[in-house]
């Protein structure tokens, strides 16, 4: 069972580190809250049967609970972090299985580099056996401003809409007052901080809202990471489907490798 959600969670978090800034120096620290929303009926059918009625109850009551996670977007204008919070919140006060899994693949910094062109983003991920650093391209999210505004966390926020990994919309809100190109996990290339976003992955709703923005002139200093085998966005991807290919191997045949 744990493998089952395992590779759940390992589908959501490569799809979204899947992913320029003005000249005018910003620093900002700000805080993010992940909603993410899922169909319990569909989950269920992602975990082998013989598990089913063992963790129906739990992931149930986890799913209606609601599932939240904050994040740190902390930028200088020329580099920035994107970084889990250690502390994961269910909704119940309590670490819940789904996003403890969540947690458990998306334990390092995503980094951006808006210094040269193109761009670029770095992940590293720890795979247990084995720690990768992805390094690619920040790709052209192929926005569309749209003439929508809202009012998001104080900020007056215009909509637009783009494309993530050739095929999955997005959704995004970004703030032209905070003209920093930038925004939540791989989000980026709008004119303005994305305060805002929204996607589908791996049969999960992933809701980025901005809770707090603190902006500063004190001097940020962000180290780029450089441990890891140095692997593009399509060459993990591939590490990770034929990972989840043995595990599913493994759930089939009863074997367990704790």
């Amino acid at each position: 069972m744990k493998k089952a959600i395992l590779t759940f969670a390992l589908g959501i978090i490569t799809t979204t580190i899947s992913i320029a800034q003005d000249n005018k120096i910003q620093n900002i620290d700000a805080t993010y809250v992940m909603e993410v929303k899922m169909d319990y009926e569909k989950t269920m059918k992602t975990i082998p049967e013989a598990y089913r009625a063992q963790v129906g109850g739990m992931l149930k009551a986890e799913i209606d609970a609601g599932i939240f996670m904050t994040y740190f977007l902390k930028s200088n204008s020329k580099y920035s972090t994107f970084t889990l919070e250690e502390k994961v919140n269910n909704g119940q006060g309590g670490l819940g299985f789904i996003a403890q899994q969540m947690a458990a693949m998306d334990n390092k910094p995503t980094y951006k580099d808006f210094t040269i062109t193109p761009n670029l983003y770095y992940k590293e991920v720890d795979m247990g056996v084995k720690q990768y650093l992805i390094k690619d391209q920040i790709p052209d999210f192929k926005w569309k401003i749209s003439r929508e505004k809202t009012d998001i966390a104080g900020y007056k926020a215009t909509k637009a809409e783009g494309v993530m990994m050739d095929s999955i919309p997005v959704t995004a809100w970004y703030a032209p007052e905070i003209p920093i190109k930038d925004g939540p996990t791989s989000l980026a290339g709008l004119p303005g901080l994305i305060i805002k976003a929204e996607f589908e992955a791996n049969g999960a709703k992933l809701i980025y809202t901005l809770k707090d923005l603190k902006i500063s002139e004190k001097e940020l200093k962000i180290a780029l990471p450089t441990k890891g085998e140095v692997v593009t966005q399509d060459q993990f991807m591939k590490i990770v489907i034929e990972i989840q290919k043995k595990m599913q191997e493994q759930m089939n045949s009863g074997i367990d490798t704790k």
